[in-house]
């Protein structure tokens, strides 16, 4: 069956509408189902101002029934899965409620530091949140990782990048990768706090404590501003 949003049956009279370039402010033409649209006078594409993405940024059909997706709809497709990670884990811990608080401070931590390392926040926090899944060994944790990202029908792609992370958590620094590395970061941070709360680790000893154990020049400027502004 067609989905209904796309059958031209159900179609009113605003399923044709005009929309100014954002470019140039010349008026370009939309049908409803349109995703982008070439604005014929500086030739600009841009997305459908009035299309509902709603469905497509979790539809595992969406390419196919809305063709290529622009890189807006990406990347809000993989800003609803970062969403639908976070409330997985949170199910996966259950009442564990000290895990759920470590797994929301490392991805916190990650997305700070992600965006200070221009890197890709939607995978740094899908791998953060699944870093560390109670089962105390990597390989482990990256088999549940699997299911859990599976279960939310996930791209493979991204799947298999996200594990890999989580695979590697106990030497994430013997891959040369940023990703592993800033995640890393995030959980050694977030350690860290824990000591400092509980006072284990003396202001005095941070920051040693930081420059041995954040492998990223970002992670360690975001760890002294924030443990020892």
């Amino acid at each position: 069956m067609k989905c209904p949003g796309q059958d031209t049956q159900y179609w009113t009279a605003e399923a044709i509408f005009e929309a100014a370039c954002p470019q140039c402010g010349k008026t370009v033409e939309f049908f409803k189902d349109d995703t982008t649209r070439r604005c014929n006078h500086c030739g600009h594409r841009f997305i459908n101002p009035r299309m509902d993405f709603g469905c497509a940024a979790y539809c595992s059909y969406a390419e196919q029934c809305l063709g290529d997706l622009p890189p807006e709809l990406v990347a809000q497709k993989e800003d609803l899965l970062k969403d639908r990670v976070a409330v997985a884990v949170k199910r996966h811990f259950k009442s564990d409620f000290k895990s759920i608080g470590r797994a929301v401070r490392r991805a916190r931590h990650a997305e700070e530091i992600g965006k200070a390392a221009q890197a890709d926040l939607a995978l740094l926090l899908m791998a953060a949140y699944l870093w560390d899944l109670g089962q105390n060994d990597p390989v482990a944790d990256a088999r549940e990782a699997d299911r859990i990202l599976s279960d939310l029908k996930a791209p493979q792609a991204l799947i298999s990048h996200v594990c890999a992370i989580v695979g590697r958590s106990s030497s994430p620094g013997d891959s040369g990768r940023l990703e592993d590395e800033i995640v890393a970061d995030a959980d050694r941070i977030s350690e860290l706090e824990g000591k400092i709360k509980d006072g284990v680790l003396a202001k005095a000893d941070i920051d040693d404590r930081i420059r041995e154990l954040c492998l990223t020049e970002a992670g360690q400027t975001y760890a002294r501003n924030l443990l020892n502004p």
